[in-house]
């Protein structure tokens, strides 16, 4: 999962990379239509609102809302106010390129913004544009239709672009959960077989071994009470000692196959820092009370949970500051994700929603809770269970 979420942030940030000289050189040539044409940018009555106007449509298209705002609606705000300022400079300058501002504002709405949303700030920027263009030029239907379908061309093309990038990411997110399904699946089929096993060696070997032993100790007791030779009791003291050694490593590895040696909490650590090299998260992990080894599908539980919360805070808090604290008490464990601050990725919208859901369904099948909501100023996760 991390590394999907990795390569899609890798995506956006190339897109920003690659759209780049095309608002550079849009706002190039409105600055060079604002100065070059009639009335020119000023600081005095008409000038001076087109001037206004002008420097808020380069800030805005220099700025790159996908990136910059702090929300799905913030997003959309900054484009509508762009929308505005380029509909503006065309009514304020007719004599100027009254198509391209407001062109690449329903283009940047297309790539930036859900479709519906894109639609309603595309829709009013391109009717606005239609309208300024009726009125300054005659209600000449060519240049309307041309402006129209300019617009509508370029919406469709930042849409589509938005939509391929987003099936890329979402193919990514599925292929990783597919994987981690396999894994838990292969891990559930060994645990399965190394439990029968266990089962075998418990109920044969361990029980014939303890037999063994007791025969053994019977015979020394025996040897040492009727006088026999102390050649045989070296003999059957070395047995039982032998005996009593094959109980031990018996059930040695009964344990050991009992025990999944798969994820749990000792890969904590390592999980946290992936995801602070990854996704430049300020995460910082903490434990309290003594640590104990716990069974190992309620640490595969709250490990899976560790990395679902850190992924949520990446796609829905970036730049939060996140603490994990796991704490050990009196029969029980205790695992809590906090978030404070940050703002919604472009990856908010992408989730799959059942993460969190499959994970309290396993915690509760082991006796435990889980609770997940807002706080103050973040989210917070908190998981509990009896060890």
């Amino acid at each position: 999962m991390s590394a999907a979420q990795a390569a899609s942030l890798r995506r956006l940030r190339r897109e920003g990379r690659n759209l780049a000289p095309f608002r550079l050189w849009v706002v190039a040539i409105v600055l060079l239509v604002a100065v070059t044409s009639h009335p020119t940018m000023g600081a005095s009555g008409r000038h001076l609102v087109l001037s206004a106007c002008v420097i808020v449509f380069a800030v805005e298209m220099l700025g790159w809302p996908l990136l910059r705002s702090a929300s799905p609606l913030g997003r959309a705000g900054e484009l509508a106010l762009m929308g505005a300022s380029a509909v503006a400079i065309s009514w304020l300058q007719p004599n100027g390129l009254s198509e391209l501002p407001a062109s690449a504002v329903v283009f940047t709405a297309g790539v930036a913004l859900a479709p519906r949303v894109a639609l309603a700030v595309g829709g009013a920027v391109t009717v606005g544009i239609a309208a300024v263009l009726a009125a300054t030029h005659g209600g000449g239907a060519a240049s309307v239709a041309a402006a129209t379908l300019l617009c509508a061309v370029l919406g469709l093309t930042g849409a589509l672009l938005r939509r391929y990038r987003l099936s890329q990411d979402r193919t990514e997110l599925l292929l990783a959960e597919l994987e981690d399904a396999r894994d838990d699946q292969a891990r559930a089929a060994a645990a399965q077989e190394r439990a029968e096993i266990a089962r075998e060696l418990h109920d044969v070997l361990a029980h014939s071994l303890s037999g063994l032993s007791i025969q053994v100790e019977t015979a020394r007791k025996l040897a040492s009470a009727t006088g026999a030779a102390g050649e045989l009791r070296d003999v059957l003291d070395a047995a039982a000692v032998l005996a009593k050694q094959g109980v031990v490593e018996a059930r040695r590895a009964v344990g050991s196959l009992r025990r999944e040696n798969g994820l749990g909490l000792e890969q904590l650590p390592d999980l946290i820092e992936t995801f602070r090299r990854d996704f430049e998260l300020d995460v910082t992990y903490t434990v309290d009370g003594a640590s104990r080894p716990l069974p190992p599908e309620l640490g595969l539980a709250l490990y899976r949970l560790t990395g679902e919360a850190l992924t949520n805070v990446a796609r829905h808090a970036t730049g939060a500051t996140t603490r994990v604290d796991l704490s050990f008490t009196a029969g029980e464990v205790r695992l809590a994700v906090r978030n404070d601050g940050g703002v919604p990725g472009e990856l908010a919208a992408q989730g799959s929603g059942w993460g969190l859901a499959g994970i309290r369904e396993r915690i509760k099948r082991l006796g435990g809770d889980l609770q997940a909501g807002p706080t103050e100023t973040g989210w917070t996760v908190v998981a509990s269970a009896p060890s």
